[in-house]
């Protein structure tokens, strides 16, 4: 998966020139916290909601309404922006992205496509993808099955699977075979789990953690 898929394209920017008051009010309305920086298509920085709180008179770093925060007048969107920006490609795989939040202790990478601002990827969206991924966002099945030996192993997982009609229902599979974890994770659905279990200790495989499960739904 790519950053392309789970960024936010086009995203709200704000002008350096724009008040505190405005930055705050824009991202109340939009439910967001970070605000590009641009005049014109130039990219000058990046506004958030701390820099607002920080800016705040006094501080107020623990508001997360901003209700009763008194904002500066004097005081402009350039004088709080963040001038040292860190950005990533769309096409930049998304472990890649959130290694770089997680390295720089940030909340977002603006995305950037020869040399201009095309979307902006938070810590949300990483969390989206890693439940699409996982397939948190499906009822069903959820069973590990062990791969001591490998790529047979999963050889044999992939032949067992394509029995069983993937067609019809879901699969997350994530393996790594750098011996520190050698399984595989599936979430099916439409399809009875003792019935998967079943065919999977048929074809020599080993599946553990069976469980049924109904994915959280969004609010």
């Amino acid at each position: 998966m790519l950053v392309r898929d789970v960024m936010t394209a086009n995203p709200t920017t704000i002008a350096p020139t724009a008040s505190l008051r405005e930055a705050l009010e824009r991202m109340q309305t939009l439910r967001i916290r970070h605000l590009p920086v641009l005049r014109g298509t130039k990219l000058l920085g990046l506004v958030t909601w701390t820099d607002l709180m920080r800016a705040a008179v006094p501080p107020a770093a623990g508001d997360r309404t901003g209700q009763r925060v008194e904002l500066p007048e004097r005081l402009r969107v350039s004088d709080v922006m963040v001038r040292d920006l860190h950005t990533t490609s769309p096409d930049a795989p998304v472990e890649e992205a959130a290694a770089l939040l997680r390295k720089h202790k940030i909340g977002c990478l603006l995305v950037l496509e020869r040399d201009q601002l095309v979307g902006i990827v938070t810590e949300s969206d990483l969390f989206d993808a890693l439940v699409y991924l996982r397939g948190g966002d499906l009822d069903g099945v959820r069973l590990s099955v062990a791969l001591p030996v490998g790529l047979e192993d999963l050889a044999r997982l992939v032949q067992a699977l394509r029995a069983l009609q993937p067609d019809r229902w879901g699969l997350v599979l994530s393996v790594r075979l750098d011996g520190v974890v050698k399984r595989a994770d599936l979430c099916a659905t439409q399809v009875p789990p003792l019935v998967l279990a079943e065919h999977l200790a048929a074809a020599g495989l080993q599946p553990f953690h069976l469980r049924f499960r109904v994915a959280a739904k969004r609010r």
